[in-house]
């Protein structure tokens, strides 16, 4: 990730893969918990997001685990 927000949004590279990927797995009905890693000065107050974005439950840094709200 590039850069994420608390709310659980993160800028990614522009593939859409975990989205995608994410999307697939809540359609099936599979339990997961979705964990980003990076560091936290990638925090930013809010990432720019659509309908097609999938939040991530927890965000790891070297700092905290953060909480998507």
């Amino acid at each position: 990730c590039l850069a994420f927000d608390i709310s659980g949004f993160r800028l990614g590279y522009g593939g859409g893969y975990y989205d995608n990927t994410i999307t697939f797995l809540k359609k099936k009905k599979h339990k997961f918990i979705s964990i980003a890693i990076a560091f936290d000065d990638q925090k930013v107050k809010s990432v720019i997001h659509n309908n097609y974005d999938q939040r991530i439950d927890y965000i790891l840094t070297e700092k905290k685990l953060y909480r998507s709200k």
